[in-house]
């Protein structure tokens, strides 16, 4: 990894106090290197020295005398170790502050060298919901393997990915909640909108709106661990629906099953329906005509750590995206078209929500 002043040149000046008192031709003392720095950083933000170790892949005798070479380089504590969890010196404050713009800077840089050589990086993490997955792992991997050594794609609960996105377990998120988009440190890549929609079983002869027309069905909720589940839930509170926590799910696949058997309602959206276009015949699907509302689904990275990777990624997102299932999915139901949105086209009627 890059050190000295080509690397903290790279932050434009940005990195503030701790670095304004090192001359240009001094020499970083041993110990104070970029690698330090990054276990110093994990250690702070994962709250000690044993989970970072976890993390690193290290001993946590060697977490503990990383830090320490670090705090003789610097002449500071940067932790109080009298603290449990550890706690930040004011010291060790400015430089979690400080450093991280360092490592962005020098992450950044690699990049750039790397794509200017046109070499791979060597790993990129990438999390996103289950429903997401099912539409883009063969695409990504098929249109843009070439740009990493490796790859960690993963599928799961999205709020549990949040974490791992801000303790640095994976490098980008793809993702329809907006929790982190006040982030300065972040940034957002749009991929497509979508609204929510009704889905009940063939079998039911009622009325799907308005909703609480479907109140003799149970509602089948989907996780409340999801950044989807919670947004659904927000939403039936401002309608003021009344609807029991009898059946909660957490994969797209349980949720249109238990429907298409008769077990009750959901509401979902046309991506996560379009994965299970053999159930459509077993299924009534409407649009929500009042109280529409709708989550947009965007890929988060960390500010200038992979170069235009993260640009790229979302632009084939929603490249394929747009010429996935879902295009038989609105062959079945063209009235879909006027709910769907992509970065170039915003979607066809504002959210009510």
């Amino acid at each position: 990894m890059a050190t000295g002043p080509a690397a903290a040149g790279r932050g434009d000046g940005d990195a503030g106090g701790l670095w304004k008192g090192l001359h240009p031709n001094m020499k970083l003392p041993p110990g104070f290197d970029l690698s330090s720095i990054e276990v110093f950083m994990l250690t702070a933000e994962l709250g000690g020295m044993t989970q970072s170790a976890v993390h690193l892949g290290m001993t946590q005798s060697a977490v503990s005398q990383t830090i320490s070479k670090l705090e003789t380089a610097l002449a500071t504590k940067l932790f109080d170790r009298t603290m449990r969890p550890l706690a930040l010196t004011p010291s060790g404050k400015l430089l979690l502050q400080d450093g991280s713009r360092l490592l962005a800077a020098a992450k950044g840089l690699a990049i750039e060298v790397r794509e200017g050589s046109q070499r791979p990086v060597d790993c990129v993490t990438i999390a996103m919901a289950e429903s997401i997955a099912n539409h883009l792992t063969a695409p990504l991997l098929l249109g843009l393997g070439d740009r990493a050594l490796r790859w960690q794609l993963r599928s799961g609960i999205s709020l549990l990915q949040h974490h791992e996105f801000l303790s640095r377990k994976i490098d980008m998120l793809i993702t329809g909640s907006s929790q982190l988009e006040n982030s300065d440190d972040v940034d957002h890549f749009p991929i497509m909108t979508e609204e929510f929609i009704l889905v009940a079983p063939a079998s039911y002869a009622g009325l799907l709106d308005p909703i609480d027309s479907l109140a003799t069905l149970p509602f089948i909720r989907f996780s409340l661990l999801s950044a989807m589940g919670q947004r659904i839930e927000r939403q039936v509170a401002r309608m003021r629906l009344n609807l029991p926590n009898t059946v909660e799910l957490d994969s797209t696949g349980q949720q249109m099953t238990a429907v298409a058997a008769g077990v009750g309602w959901t509401i979902t959206t046309p991506l996560c329906l379009a994965s299970h276009l053999d159930l459509l015949p077993k299924l009534r699907v409407a649009p929500i005509v009042r109280a529409q509302f709708r989550r947009t689904i965007h890929l988060v990275a960390r500010r200038g750590e992979f170069g235009l990777l993260p640009r790229d990624i979302a632009a084939l997102a929603a490249h394929s995206l747009r010429r996935s299932r879902l295009i038989e999915l609105a062959r079945q139901l063209p009235w879909l078209d006027g709910i769907l949105g992509w970065p170039a086209e915003p979607a066809a009627r504002d959210t009510a929500a």
